[in-house]
């Protein structure tokens, strides 16, 4: 059955790239959502693995997701994260020479996780909405240039940041605009109050007032 869902494999400039069919619609993203416990509140952090710079968890999130084409378990992506860095050696991770407790490093992870499935969660919620011309996620525009999705409207391009508008939220959305130059690019920010999502099991997500939301600010 696997196969089946490979449209293509492209091998060029010494890069190969994988095409899959990704065709899930909203309810049953929401129902695995649903059916994933989260423990991530309230767990104590460590200031030394909060700033150290370890591979992106969006890798891992992303891979398991293309692999099973299910949203990843807390428990998977953790430790699917933990075995990539070569796993735990009395209770501490080694990356590149610095030493984490893999308990801090693993709760890290957990604050997380919520807003990877935010983002997924959000994408097909726009695809299913029909109401632009294309939409797309990129890994590498997400991680390295602090964008979200790109959307194209009426033939313009326009890339959405998305945060919710909760201290955390807004340090990050700061932390973005401090490190990318968004100058020629035409950058929709997206901030969401809090009160205004849902609750799927554990986890708050976007709802279709949000991608309305959206096209009005585009419009805008």
């Amino acid at each position: 059955m696997f196969l089946r869902k490979i449209l293509d494999v492209k091998i060029k400039n010494n890069q190969i790239s994988v095409t899959r069919d990704a065709n899930i619609s909203v309810i049953d993203l929401e129902n695995q959502i649903r059916s994933h416990p989260y423990t991530g509140q309230n767990l104590d952090k460590s200031e030394e693995t909060e700033k150290s710079k370890v591979p992106p968890f969006i890798q891992v999130f992303y891979f398991l997701f293309f692999k099973n084409l299910t949203v990843p378990s807390e428990k998977e992506f953790c430790e699917t994260y933990i075995s990539w860095l070569g796993g735990a050696v009395d209770g501490k991770i080694t990356y590149e020479g610095t030493e984490l407790k893999a308990d801090f490093l693993i709760n890290r992870m957990k604050r997380t996780y919520p807003s990877l499935i935010r983002d997924l969660h959000f994408l097909y919620l726009i695809e299913e909405a029909r109401v632009f011309d294309d939409v797309e996620y990129s890994m590498h525009m997400d991680y390295f240039k602090g964008l979200d999705l790109k959307v194209t409207n009426k033939g313009k391009i326009y890339f959405v940041s998305l945060f919710i508008d909760t201290p955390r939220g807004q340090y990050y959305k700061k932390r973005k605009m401090f490190r990318h130059d968004y100058s020629e690019i035409i950058e929709i920010e997206l901030n969401v109050d809090f009160a205004s999502l849902k609750k799927v099991g554990n986890i708050f997500l976007l709802k279709k007032e949000h991608v309305g939301l959206l096209v009005d600010r585009i419009n805008s």
